[in-house]
């Protein structure tokens, strides 16, 4: 099979990378001047030609101000635009994560819950309970309901007394935790949607209680479908504002929504 060859990244985005590092750790502040190009070549050992490119790139980006016979400085705004650019890099790659890790889950889960209605003995009951109190007592704290969430499918998954069920959703622990707190964000956003969420709970834990097990399944598959729907409306809506304020800076020229704001 041939091997699929690896974009390596060119050495001027490599120091642009470490010049913004040193920007968001604060070893840069806003006003710094930069060391000449001869120091930057020395110190990360390239020709002075890639110090040239990416003292370009940084200055393209608002960066930083290059000042003819007095040097080069960091930008007042420097900091704080880096930071939202490196804000906005996360949340996009968090959200293309948690688009992934739902079509896992919704694999996994759904027969999860198809197996734990079937099998699930009174401690696991128990235990899933547990999890859907403490998330019901969990709407102002945002911890206490991630703990909550992630312990409500890993006790699912305990139930069904499958030990590769239960091993793949351990396993799969940490990025579910990750994801989990992505789409809390996204749907608790909303008001209302926090109650909605723990009704979508209580009704999975009621199914498996009742030991209806193609219910369990069908509410589980329907609990992470609307999680993914939700989380595109949410992020088609901020794009709209987004293109919104582009379009019109001040607020009193915007249009309003036709259908419904007024």
């Amino acid at each position: 099979m041939d091997s699929i060859p690896v974009k390596s990244p060119k050495v001027y985005e490599i120091i642009f990378n470490q010049i913004k590092e040193s920007f968001i750790s604060g070893e840069l502040k806003p006003g710094d001047k930069l060391p000449p190009e001869r120091e930057l070549s020395n110190r990360f050992k390239v020709s002075r030609t890639s110090i040239r490119e990416a003292l370009r790139v940084l200055e393209i980006n608002g960066v930083i101000e290059i000042r003819p016979g007095d040097g080069t400085f960091i930008r007042q705004s420097a900091v704080q635009s880096l930071i939202e650019q490196l804000t906005t890099s996360i949340i996009k790659a968090e959200d293309n994560m948690v688009y992934e890790m739902l079509e896992v889950r919704r694999v996994i889960e759904t027969e999860c819950a198809f197996l734990a209605a079937q099998r699930a003995n009174s401690l696991d009951l128990q235990n899933i309970l547990k999890a859907l109190e403490e998330m019901a007592r969990s709407e102002h704290d945002e911890e206490l309901g991630l703990r909550a969430d992630l312990l409500f499918h890993h006790s699912i998954a305990q139930a069904t007394n499958n030990s590769i069920y239960a091993g793949l959703v351990h396993t799969l622990s940490d990025q579910m935790k990750n994801t989990i707190r992505a789409t809390r964000r996204h749907r608790f956003a909303k008001t209302g949607h926090f109650q909605e969420t723990l009704q979508e709970h209580k009704d999975i834990y009621y199914s498996i209680a009742l030991k209806n097990a193609d219910k369990a399944k069908q509410l589980m598959n329907a609990h992470i479908i609307r999680i993914r729907e939700q989380m595109a409306a949410a992020t088609l809506e901020s794009i709209g504002e987004e293109a919104k304020i582009a379009a019109y800076p001040n607020e009193k020229d915007q249009p309003h929504n036709v259908l419904g704001e007024k």
